[in-house]
């Protein structure tokens, strides 16, 4: 038996005997056409981005111009998690220069390569290449990924490492490989760098990985990986704990806003709606009542409301008395009206995953299609649980955690978008096992011609 040819021709040839030749043709039209979508927002951006995108892009303009996070004219700067504007500032200093376009093609590059990313993790958990397919279409054409390129925000970046956080664990869970699982740990942690509520996930798969590889290795293995994978999440997350603790003289492992988030999410007159709580406050502070879907509401600075609930604790920092206040909205609604704050933790779910970012998927009919889109995706879960329980719990933990916190704080559409990368291939199986079962069902059954060979 020959020794396997190593060549770029020859590894090309290789791939497409393991995935098969019309499948590749179809993945690259696919990788295609969603780089095309997003490169066309990224020469057309958005006229209104809106606020947090000016705070990202400012914050990586301060980095390339002054070196330091902010600048003297930002206000809070610490509530604003650092990994996309580290990852924006970077690409303005390989370019010399403050181009947001050059910032948006960074968000398209990694977009199209969350395409391919989800194709190999869709493989990962189903036995039909069509369903790997399908899911790397729904991401190529998915609108909140590309409307979010039109914008320097913080979830296109995520939406490449989190799905390659979890194809790297699920890739090292097999293959025991020690340095699989720090890459796992690594992009978990540039993952929380980008969107601090990911730092939760990220502890709860160090949790996991203890139980599974002590099942599996014994308790020695099992803290040896744990420790390893701990380690690759702190890489990215310490240096910049430091840095808060130098401007901050606190420790504060990626940004504070937890304690602002966590009051408004229990604020029970308002439904824990951000909108509605800042209007709220804009009345009993102003006297001047506006409408929360109003744009002379989203005219108003929010920062001078929240400092006036902060001044009910002035000896603390104005997150920690937000968050102060919060504990005590969450003691006294949920002790004096459990039932409906249990409603309005329901609703505030139903608003996370029931729309998404931007005016095609926040439309009603796309809330549908979104709905459906969510729907499918836990009857994939339930597919998937039947055939794989370890894969389905590796997939769920990120969605049930990220949820949770959504229920507990803040839950807007914005949550979901990442977790639809995870989402999306579970929509897929649940779409393609339906059609083979339709398919057996009608007498055209037979082996799914885009199906990987069986070891």
């Amino acid at each position: 038996m020959g020794s396997p040819d190593k060549s770029v021709g020859g590894r090309l040839v290789a791939a497409a005997d393991r995935h098969g030749r019309k499948s590749l043709i179809v993945l690259v039209l696919i990788v295609a056409v969603g780089f095309g979508l997003r490169m066309d927002q990224v020469i057309n951006p958005l006229d209104d981005p809106g606020d947090d995108a000016f705070a990202y892009r400012a914050l990586a303009e301060s980095l390339y111009e002054e070196g330091s996070y902010g600048g003297s004219g930002f206000k809070t700067p610490s509530d604003w998690s650092p990994g996309a504007p580290l990852l924006y500032a970077g690409a303005y200093y390989l370019t010399g220069g403050v181009r947001d376009g050059v910032a948006r093609g960074v968000q398209a590059l990694l977009g199209t390569a969350a395409i391919l990313v989800i194709y190999l993790l869709t493989l990962r958990l189903s036995s039909r290449r069509s369903a790997a397919l399908v899911a790397a279409a729904m991401v190529a054409v998915y609108p909140p990924f590309i409307h979010s390129t039109g914008a320097l925000m913080s979830e296109p970046p995520a939406i490449f490492t989190l799905p390659a956080a979890i194809l790297a664990l699920l890739w090292a869970d097999s293959n025991r490989s020690g340095w699989a699982w720090a890459l796992s740990g690594l992009l978990f942690g540039l993952t929380a760098l980008i969107r601090p509520e990911y730092l939760f996930v990220a502890l709860a798969f160090a949790v996991l990985v203890l139980v599974r590889r002590g099942m599996q290795a014994g308790p020695g293995r099992a803290l040896l990986t744990t420790a390893v994978f701990l380690a690759a999440v702190l890489v990215p997350i310490v240096p910049w704990t430091v840095h808060n603790y130098v401007q901050l003289d606190r420790i504060v492992p990626i940004s504070t806003g937890s304690g602002k988030a966590l009051y408004v999410g229990t604020y029970l007159p308002a439904d824990g709606e951000y909108q509605r709580v800042k209007a709220d406050l804009h009345e009993r502070f102003t006297g001047k009542t506006l409408e929360p879907d109003s744009d002379a509401l989203d005219e108003v600075d929010p920062v001078p409301l929240f400092d006036e609930v902060a001044e009910q604790y002035p000896d603390l920092s104005r997150d920690a008395a937000l968050g102060r206040v919060g504990r005590e909205n969450l003691d006294r609604y949920l002790s004096g009206d459990p039932i409906g704050y249990a409603a309005m933790s329901l609703r505030k779910v139903w608003r996370m995953w029931s729309s998404g970012v931007g005016e095609a998927m926040s439309s009603t009919p796309g809330r549908i299609i979104q709905t459906v889109l969510v729907l499918a995706g836990i009857a994939g879960l339930l597919v998937l649980a039947r055939l794989k329980r370890w894969e389905a719990l590796v997939v769920a933990l990120p969605i049930l955690t990220v949820t949770a916190i959504g229920a507990a704080t803040l839950a807007p559409p914005r949550r979901n978008e990442i977790l639809m990368t995870l989402v999306l291939p579970l929509a897929a199986i649940a779409f393609t096992e339906a059609t083979a079962r339709l398919c057996q069902k009608t007498g055209q059954a037979g082996e799914d011609p885009m199906s990987p060979t069986r070891a």
